[in-house]
């Protein structure tokens, strides 16, 4: 006995077109993965104007990328919104000015679909890097004599004499961590700022009266 072939009827095509996307792969429909961090791979960095960098998301042709930072009481210093071609990010001006807080978050863009996001977060400190731990002064007959542990990275510091009221008395630049600075009755204010590759750290003050 021979069969005839079997009619799908007029909702046949549309079925059979159903089934067949319920067997593609999963993966085949899915959008692109979140990007995975890889610098800066610190909680806490030094540079003012670090370079965000993530791993390439396979089949993204772009990314975009929304960087915020915030200085400890909450004041933006920074904020960026743009799209890249390759997975890295230059901000165009520093994201802070001594310390600031970081979030950045990151779409991989796979031709109309936007990927998942992810988001890193970091923080800046920049004055760790340049700054006196402590400043030591004895003082005898108008003159002192200063003492202080090196910076790592300073080449020179600058030592500046004040009069008590404030009125600038004198200035001199050292290499090494001791200067001597004569000054008048009944004292002075002294400051040491190191001066490091990324520019003049912060200063530290020291009242010293004479004996």
């Amino acid at each position: 006995m021979s069969s005839s072939p079997r009619r799908l009827g007029r909702d046949g095509p549309r079925k059979a077109f159903a089934a067949i996307a319920l067997a593609l792969p999963v993966a085949a429909l899915a959008v692109c993965p979140a990007p995975e961090a890889a610098i800066p791979a610190q909680d806490s960095v030094a540079d003012k104007q670090p370079s965000l960098v993530w791993k390439p998301v396979e089949g993204a042709t772009g990314y975009r990328v929304r960087v915020l930072s915030r200085v400890p009481n909450g004041r933006i210093v920074a904020s960026h919104d743009a799209v890249v071609a390759s997975p890295r990010f230059v901000p165009p001006q520093p994201l802070a000015e001594d310390r600031a807080k970081v979030t950045a978050r990151v779409n991989a863009i796979c031709g109309a679909e936007t990927g998942a996001e992810s988001q890193f977060t970091f923080t800046i400190d920049a004055t760790a890097t340049c700054r006196l731990e402590a400043l030591t002064a004895e003082s005898a007959s108008g003159r002192a004599s200063l003492k202080w542990a090196p910076v790592k990275g300073a080449a020179a510091y600058e030592v500046r004499v004040f009069s008590f009221e404030g009125a600038f008395v004198s200035a001199q630049e050292t290499r090494a961590p001791v200067a001597q600075v004569d000054f008048r009755k009944p004292g002075a204010v002294i400051s040491v700022r190191p001066a490091c590759a990324s520019g003049l750290g912060e200063a530290t003050y020291r009242v010293v009266a004479v004996d």
